[in-house]
């Protein structure tokens, strides 16, 4: 039989592709057709779109904004005391040095609610790994664009785009004056950088940008509704270029009559969603390397704490590695804790709870029962040491000490005697977990936080027992979506039947993305250190919403029941198809904004029902 040549189709295949691909208008020219078709005056120097800040969309200086909206209003929903994001993006139709914008009082239904309520920042693009957006895992060889931080000066970092590098401006004082140090060294160059000592810090407030003529640039605005206003306020962003004014944008606000609950768990509105993540905030470390500096220790850990609350995360983990010495360290720190009023009902760390590795596998300890095991004094005094001093400043026992780490089942089984000492003392044991902990030790575990995903029947296995269950590495942290943070760390989870979030990890690796090779991860970060305060990203903006997701989830439940227990055969009827629908949406793929301004309606008409002001 004759054999046929597949090389002609192949040159076809490919010339018909280079074909759409000469076809395809590029994204400059998509711009200028929006332009044209809506017959909006410009000013020369940009236009913008308005975006969605939770999208899967990575918005580099090249990619056109498939759900952008030309020259519309900003507009935000949020309720009394929420953080709401909202996002555009400009785009040069020149080149431009400076732009300032800024944002005027917004005028309502109460009056006005200060500009200082909004506020904008720049999304930077900078080098990450090969997998940045995508992953956790780190490809270190690969270099990777992506949109990732919050900055109110853009110029905190410098992008080398020929080397692909990224550099962190510090800012030392005079004469020395500004440099930049490169943060994209690889593992095996080491650079000394003290990031507790060194004065890297973004500006207070947002500072004028550039434009690039056809490039667009993402803008990011943040506004806190206060809780003591309700209704529509209408203001602007007015917009100056090189030193021109250029017109205004419009913003429109709608503050909701109520406020938000703290999170319940979905499967007993009684029980608290505990908001937890594993950090490196901890005052004996700051002063250990600022040079015993205690009143800027005391500063930053104040403000990276009140970073947290304001991102929802209420009960972030406690140091527990304080020396038997050092009890007022702690106090200090419990003190800077409460002022950032974060919860103090329960608490994740303070007890160091963890046997020594060479206790747990010396003969005396490995494979031996329960009534066995010699007593671990070594680990017993540290807890006594704690103990006094962590109840005495919290007021009662509800403290969850950590156990061994991903522990193998010969060192769960090791730690049974350790652990009844501290459910002798009143205190709870909090471990990294899989299913196999249920036959080994589920019995003396009361907080497990499982590798990866779980199941509902592993979660009502643990429920059965009085236990609370979470899970960490569903991703790590690392990957910079919003959408997916959001997903993962909200509604999905909470849809599990968590018990709350506590991922790994806040602060993992200061800056410097590709430093992980030898255990091919990422850096672990969320927020990025500063001498006195954080810089925010992307994915901790969409953990805040994802919470928040969770917490109108709650309030919608609260109120379904109410309306429930009013016995009018309508309104039965309206709470029950409520309670319905929210455990029939699938968390993987529901539209979060689509499910957030549905659970809102429900809300607001609950409310009606319920003639709630």
């Amino acid at each position: 039989m004759k054999q046929l040549s597949i090389l002609p189709y192949l040159f076809a295949l490919w010339l018909c592709s280079t074909c759409l691909l000469l076809a395809a208008p590029s994204a400059s020219e998509r711009v200028r057709d929006d332009i044209k078709a809506s017959g909006a005056k410009t000013t020369g120097s940009f236009v913008y779109y308005v975006v969605s800040p939770m999208s899967n969309l990575k918005r580099l200086e090249t990619t056109y904004p498939e759900d952008g909206v030309l020259g519309g209003p900003v507009q935000i929903i949020a309720a009394q005391g929420e953080f709401e994001p909202a996002s555009m993006v400009f785009f040069g139709l020149a080149d431009a040095k400076e732009v300032e914008l800024k944002v005027s009082n917004l005028k309502g239904e109460s009056g006005t609610i200060p500009a200082s309520a909004v506020d904008i920042k720049v999304v930077k693009v900078w080098y990450q790994t090969g997998t940045a957006w995508h992953s956790y895992f780190a490809d270190t060889q690969g270099r990777s664009l992506v949109p990732e931080l919050l900055l109110n000066d853009e110029n905190l970092i410098k992008v080398d785009r020929k080397t692909e590098d990224n550099f962190l401006r510090v800012d030392y004082p005079k004469p020395r004056g500004s440099e930049f140090v490169w943060i994209s060294n690889p593992h095996q160059i080491e650079i000394p950088f003290n990031i507790f000592t060194e004065p890297v810090g973004d500006a207070p407030t947002l500072r004028p940008f550039s434009l690039i003529k056809n490039e667009f640039k993402q803008i990011w605005l943040t506004f806190e509704a206060p809780k003591d206003v309700k209704g529509f306020y209408t203001g602007t962003i007015s917009v100056t270029v090189d030193g021109k004014p250029q017109g205004t944008i419009p913003l429109e606000v709608r503050v909701l009559p109520f406020t938000l609950p703290d999170p319940k768990t979905n499967y007993d509105l009684n029980r608290e969603y505990y908001t937890s993540i594993y950090n490196n905030l901890n005052l004996s470390t700051y002063l250990e390397q600022n040079g015993g500096d205690r009143e800027a220790a005391l500063k930053r850990l104040a403000n990276e704490y009140e970073n947290l609350r304001k991102h929802n995360i209420l009960y972030p983990k406690v140091p527990d590695n304080f020396a038997p010495g050092e009890a007022k360290l702690f106090t200090d720190q419990f003190e800077v804790y409460k002022k950032a009023r974060l919860r103090t009902d329960a608490i994740f760390g303070a007890v160091p709870t963890i046997p020594s590795y060479a206790w747990m596998t010396s003969p005396e300890v490995r494979g031996k029962p329960l009534k066995d095991q010699p007593p671990d004094y070594g680990l017993y005094r540290k807890i006594d040491a704690v103990y006094d001093t962590a109840v005495k400043a919290l007021g009662h026992h509800n403290i969850y000490g950590f156990g061994w780490d991903e522990a193998s089942m010969s060192l769960l089984v090791a730690e049974r005697g350790p652990w009844k000492y501290v459910h002798d003392k009143g205190l709870n044991v909090y471990a990294t977990a899989h299913h196999d902990h249920l036959l080994y030790a589920g019995y003396n575990e009361d907080f497990v936080n499982y590798g990866g995903h779980f199941s509902k029947e592993d979660a009502e296995a643990w429920h059965a027992m009085g236990a609370r269950i979470t899970s960490y590495a569903n991703p790590h942290t690392g990957p910079e979506n919003p959408d997916f943070s959001r997903r993962a760390h909200g509604y999905e989870l909470y849809r599990s039947n968590a018990d709350g979030i506590n991922n790994y990890k806040l602060d993992g690796s200061p800056w410097n993305d590709f430093a992980g090779a030898n255990y091919n991860f990422r850096a672990f970060n969320v927020i990025y250190p500063g001498i006195e305060r954080p810089i925010d990203t992307l994915q901790w903006e969409g953990m805040r919403e994802g919470i928040d997701d969770v917490r109108y989830a709650t309030l919608l439940k609260q109120l379904a029941h109410q309306v429930i227990e009013t016995g009018k055969t309508e309104n039965v009827y309206a709470g029950k198809k409520a309670l319905l629908w929210l455990a029939t949406q699938d968390p993987k793929t529901v539209d979060l904004n689509a499910l957030r301004m549905e659970m809102t309606a429900i809300i607001l008409n609950f409310r009606e029902i319920l003639q709630l002001k």
